[in-house]
């Protein structure tokens, strides 16, 4: 990028990204690539970023779909325009592993948004934020790690940056959320688009858009995916280990796939022998299992005794219930549970049986289990409504201070990301005059500004 060319005796020595912050003269990467032929693909890319048309072609290169991006989002359309109208295109780059395959690269290549484009390098983790783990440095929690490090430097800069990292949606691409996606996908950051696939169990999509490693709130979506449908539980449960390979998220994901499998009546995986951390604590919703399947279960697992107890009283069955209650001491979570039953008998039950151990239950408080709770989906606390032009996806940046306890950020019931999807959900059933026409007011008040409650007070529409 300065003009020299210098030794690169072995491969390790060799840089990926030649063409950021700066660019080379024209004539400086021509004598790079008649010293360095296999340096070929990383020239082509700077030539999308500068526009050296000439020289591109000089290159000769299969049509790369990572070129391709990086041509459109620098506006050199000639060079675009060159590798669209190829019937076959190839993945040559991998940004995501910062290598180039020359022997063996992927035909059939479509614009899928795997390219960590040039004007997408301008953010940067400021100096101030290094420094421990984001437990110990809160600041971290806005800076998280990103999927792309095609510097090498992890994003790291003492120079100003536009602010902490979050992906954006624009409003004219929020139909790609309730739409067929197309082959090739317009310039977008599609990490919400990976998130509303994982929601939503979508097995096709999901499989597509994801990347090497996880996005703000992934887990959280793909947790709550696994949950609610059976197919994209069974799919995560036969490729987990590729790919969550770290040990916190694959426990939690096969916590997700357990949890779906048990409501589905299936315990075939389930033994004394299995590990306990990948057993799940919710098991009972969105639906609750027959009451032969929890006896089975709690036959099968006496460490889940308690569980099987609060699915009891989720479920109503009664009799299975009082077969395991009887002799245990009763605990504050199972009379949580019973104060949302409309069967009054699980509290009477649990009172009586308190009051002869000389226990005492306290009130509900925020250190409950968000799993007891009666609203589970989309909760949204006391939050207003808000309507918006474009959608977000935020880190959870909640402190670990108790002071703010909330669900970890992976949690199934995490409120930053229910609040969040909540919001993405209005948008997609928005139609598009209403939010092009959303005020500033409306930005944080739907439906209860001052100006609402006059209009109200005339006839409806």
């Amino acid at each position: 990028m300065s003009n020299t060319i210098p030794d690169m005796a072995y491969q390790a020595v060799v840089p990926y990204c030649i063409w950021y912050p700066d660019v080379a003269t024209e004539d400086t990467y021509r004598k790079l690539y008649r010293r360095y032929p296999e340096m070929r693909y990383h020239i082509g890319r700077a030539c999308a970023v500068a526009g050296y048309g000439e020289l591109y072609n000089e290159l000769d290169l299969l049509p790369d779909v990572s070129i391709a991006e990086e041509a459109r989002d620098n506006g050199k359309i000639d060079i675009f325009e060159h590798i669209m109208s190829q019937s076959v295109r190839y993945a040559v780059m991998n940004d995501y592993q910062r290598s180039v395959d020359l022997q063996n690269p992927r035909p059939g290549a479509y614009l899928n948004g795997d390219t960590a484009v040039r004007s997408s390098l301008e953010l940067h983790r400021p100096l101030t934020v290094m420094g421990g783990p984001p437990e110990r440095n809160p600041d971290l929690k806005k800076w998280p790690s990103h999927y792309f490090n095609i510097q090498e430097d992890s994003n790291i800069s003492g120079c100003p940056s536009p602010g902490p990292r979050l992906s954006k949606l624009q409003g004219e691409y929020i139909a790609l959320l309730h739409t067929p996606l197309p082959e090739d996908l317009p310039p977008i950051n599609k990490d919400i688009l990976i998130l509303m696939a994982a929601w939503d169990g979508n097995i096709e999509r999901y499989s597509r858009l994801r990347q090497p490693s996880t996005v703000p709130n992934e887990i959280t979506a793909v947790v709550r995916g696994a949950y609610h449908h059976t197919p994209f539980a069974r799919w995560l449960e036969s490729c987990v280990d590729e790919l969550f390979p770290r040990q916190y998220e694959n426990r939690l994901i096969r916590q997700a796939c357990h949890a779906r499998f048990i409501m589905n009546d299936d315990l075939s995986r389930i033994d004394s022998e299995i590990d306990g951390e990948t057993l799940p604590e919710l098991f009972w919703w969105p639906h609750c299992p027959d009451s032969d399947t929890l006896r089975e279960l709690a036959w099968r697992r006496p460490d889940l005794k308690h569980q099987v107890i609060l699915a009891c009283i989720a479920g109503d069955y009664q009799y299975l219930f009082l077969e395991l209650f009887d002799g245990m001491k009763p605990a504050q979570e199972q009379w949580e549970a019973a104060l949302h039953s409309y069967n009054e008998f699980y509290k009477e039950t649990i009172e009586m049986r308190a009051k002869e151990e000389g226990l005492e239950f306290h009130k509900k408080s925020e250190w409950s289990k968000e799993y007891l709770r009666p609203t589970k989906e989309l909760y949204r606390g006391n939050d207003e409504l808000g309507l918006t032009k474009e959608i977000f996806n935020e880190p959870d940046q909640h402190c670990e201070d108790w002071h703010t306890w909330s669900m970890p950020e992976d949690n199934l019931f995490n409120f930053h990301m229910h609040f969040q999807m909540a919001k993405w959900q209005q948008s997609i059933t928005a139609t598009d005059e209403a939010r092009q026409g959303v005020s500033m007011k409306a930005y944080r008040s739907l439906y209860s500004t001052k100006e609402d409650y006059e209009r109200r007070l005339g006839p409806p529409p």
